[in-house]
């Protein structure tokens, strides 16, 4: 599993606490609690709390890990108490997703606060500026694309990016797998303000982070390379 391949180049042991902060239906959050990892996932939906919890259960693995359905916005007063030895923030679901960069850099100050020092700080295939804009100006503004979210679960997204603004507008459209069909569940359209790097970083380093790492992917973890990347970045709680 990528991320857990990153936790090991950062000598994070398993038994460690982790917060996936935007953990939608669980299957990060139970992929790590499967090696040992101890887990709090953390959604604004109730629906997949709800989901996760199922999850959990069916891969038995309830007593390492924690469901909870929780604002990002006020997570450190949510975790009150609870000190985590990584945040997790994974697929594009917290930083931006309000739309605002104040926001965003007050979630990260709260996720600092809840972090043990040397702790660390995951932002993973997230969104970036460079890589949403070459894609805009390579297919033009609009464009769609599908995803297997998990064994279950598959996703069409279609995007609409305004330069201008760094503003990324997506409709995304959730299907269940059915013995080689595709049977629509629900859709869902957001907003996102997309990030450089540089932006990513300035941000977290007036929250209390420091800047570690950053990938090009994942799986291999290849260093980051401008435009061809998404967000794959490590920060340290100092």
């Amino acid at each position: 599993m990528s991320v857990r391949r990153i936790l090991e180049s950062l000598g994070v042991s398993e038994g460690s606490l982790i917060l996936d902060l935007g953990c939608g239906n669980g299957r990060i959050s139970v992929n790590l609690a499967k090696p040992g990892f101890r887990v709090v996932g953390v959604d604004i939906s109730p629906i997949f709390i709800e989901d996760a919890v199922e999850k959990a259960k069916l891969h038995g693995v309830v007593d390492r890990i924690e469901f909870r359905v929780g604002d990002a916005r006020r997570v450190d007063e949510e975790l009150g108490g609870m000190l985590f030895d990584v945040i997790l923030i994974y697929w594009t679901t917290i930083l931006g997703f309000y739309g605002d960069e104040s926001i965003d850099v007050d979630v990260l100050r709260r996720a600092r606060r809840i972090t043990r020092d040397g702790g660390y700080l995951l932002v993973l295939n997230s969104a970036s500026y460079d890589s949403v804009a070459l894609r805009a100006g390579l297919v033009g503004a609009k464009a769609s694309y599908y995803t297997d979210v998990d064994e279950e679960l598959a996703r069409v997204s279609v995007s609409d990016f305004d330069p201008v603004r760094s503003i990324l507008t997506v409709t995304r459209r959730y299907y269940r797998k059915s013995e080689g069909n595709l049977l629509f569940l629900d859709e869902v359209t957001f907003k996102i303000r997309v990030y450089t790097l540089h932006e990513l970083v300035g941000m977290a380093e007036e929250s209390g982070w420091q800047y570690v790492k950053a990938y090009k992917d994942v799986e291999t973890l290849e260093p980051y390379t401008p435009i061809l990347s998404g967000l794959n970045v490590v920060f340290k709680a100092v």
